[in-house]
């Protein structure tokens, strides 16, 4: 019986284990700027806790903001830098157990909706798009000037 119990326990850890995801994302720093600038900076990390090296790319993207049913959404624009901000990056690559920093920028429009809410959910997705990350979702007001103190 406790034969059984253990290979159960085996197999259970050996499915958990594939079932996570490779790479892992964490936003280490937000914007610092006001609500009420157009532009706004996360610095954020990816760590590959696998025993594979990846190539992927971070996607961010605009979202339905779920917990804010009851207001008004803008969509911003999203663009990936490396660590010093001084490119864009399209694809990244990470070794074994390596972790990697960079920046997502969020650009609202000139004519953005005031007293709206953007989200943007961030992820690492393989060359064939299936997602090897957590997702994080980054929410956004975007103020009314008016109404700031």
């Amino acid at each position: 019986m406790k034969t059984i119990a253990t290979i159960v326990l085996i197999c259970f850890s050996v499915l958990f284990s594939f079932a996570q995801n490779p790479l892992k994302l964490t936003i280490i720093k937000g914007a610092d700027k006001p609500n009420t600038e157009s532009e706004h900076d996360y610095l954020l990390e990816i760590s590959n806790t696998s025993k594979t090296d990846f190539t992927f790319v971070i996607t961010a993207n605009n979202t339905s903001c779920s917990d804010q049913k009851l207001m008004q959404q803008t969509e911003l624009m999203q663009e990936i830098y490396n660590a010093q901000k001084s490119k864009k990056l399209n694809s990244m690559s990470i070794a074994s157990g390596k972790t990697l920093e960079f920046y997502v920028r969020l650009t609202r429009p000139d004519n953005a909706k005031k007293n709206s809410w953007n989200c943007t959910q961030i992820k690492a997705v393989s060359g064939n798009g299936s997602a090897i990350s957590n997702t994080i979702t980054i929410e956004s007001l975007i103020p009314n000037p008016k109404d700031a103190n």
